[in-house]
């Protein structure tokens, strides 16, 4: 198994879809909305496109599976329900997948969706958290209960904390402001926001992220850290409460 290679190919508004290949140009694509951007990339450097991966039903990151089907109609595809068409593999929680490229672990992380599922690649010690986590955030309950998106972030704030995150969106500048505006402590994101603009000047994107830096400042992902402790006290609340209060008062932000 030859070394893997991750491209982030930029979707629609604000999606990410990721390009994975190795040495012998075998690709595998995660999330695709757009095919085109895809299929350019991949015809210019020459890859075959194996296996497609889909973490959620929502048409923002299955969209391009159509296109990219007809250009390479031999290519596997990886999804949580049956009902995503042209699925031919159904994933479930615990199942273990080995392509030409890398394995993945499949975790179930309903919440979004209750057909949520990330993908684990703990040998490249990458994480493929679709809409699940966001850096300083989280997905928006669509589907699911409080209580279930709560256990699918808690899944992941188990994980090995030197995990590099790639999530579906890019929603990090906004879910700074979010949380120094309604905690209103600035001070205490000084050095994150540092590191954000710095990561979207210099990429012009602010993934992928260490597992280890949200667990030390998301508080949606992660109510035992220094900055969780100090606003669980002040605000009289417990881990999951504190969850609750943040993805209710982000919904309307």
């Amino acid at each position: 198994m030859n070394s893997i290679k991750i491209k982030i190919i930029n979707q629609l508004k604000d999606n990410y879809s990721f390009i994975l290949y190795n040495d012998n140009k075998d690709a595998s694509i995660i999330d695709p909305a757009e095919s085109l951007p895809i299929i350019e990339y991949v015809n210019y450097n020459d890859l075959k496109i194996r296996d497609i991966f889909i973490t959620h039903h929502h048409k923002d990151h299955t969209s391009g599976i159509e296109g990219i089907k007809k250009q390479f109609p031999e290519i596997n595809i990886h999804s949580p329900s049956s009902h995503i068409k042209n699925t031919r593999f159904v994933l479930r929680n615990n199942d273990e997948i080995e392509t030409q490229i890398n394995s993945f672990k499949i975790i179930s992380t309903p919440g979004h969706t209750l057909d949520h599922i990330i993908y684990l690649d703990n040998k490249n010690k990458i994480l493929f958290c679709g809409d699940t986590l966001f850096r300083l955030g989280c997905g928006r309950i669509f589907e699911g209960t409080f209580d279930q998106m709560f256990s699918s972030l808690q899944k992941i704030n188990n994980l090995d904390e030197n995990l590099n995150i790639y999530c579906g969106h890019e929603y990090t500048i906004n879910n700074l402001d979010f949380i120094e505006n309604i905690l209103n402590k600035k001070n205490l994101f000084t050095n994150v926001r540092q590191k954000v603009e710095s990561d979207l000047k210099q990429n012009g994107k602010s993934i992928p992220f260490s597992l280890s830096d949200e667990k030390s400042y998301n508080l949606f992902l992660n109510q035992e850290s220094n900055i969780g402790q100090l606003i669980k006290e002040e605000l009289g609340l417990k881990n999951f409460d504190l969850f609750k209060y943040l993805r209710e008062k982000k919904d309307n932000f």
